[in-house]
């Protein structure tokens, strides 16, 4: 789990990532594979989280998550 933060721009209707940069290069959403919501633990300060494994438009699969609480971006894994 990488936990890095990442600049998101989102479809306006679908709410879903269509771009994000990250160390300083944009990348173009191509699909969505697959989107899942979890619930931390709140005995642990952890809370609402939703995720989306993308492919961007060089082949690369990307694990963003959104934080409900902390209302962040985060790049939570990187796939070869």
């Amino acid at each position: 789990m990488m936990n890095r933060s990442v600049r998101i721009a989102l479809d306006s209707k679908k709410h879903a990532p269509v771009a994000f940069r990250w160390r300083g290069r944009l990348y173009r959403v191509s699909a969505v594979r697959e989107c899942w919501r979890l619930l931390g633990a709140w005995w642990d300060g952890e809370g609402e989280r939703t995720f989306f494994r993308v492919q961007t438009d060089t082949g690369g699969i990307f694990e963003l998550a959104y934080d409900h609480v902390r209302r962040t971006w985060l790049l939570d894994r990187v796939e070869d």
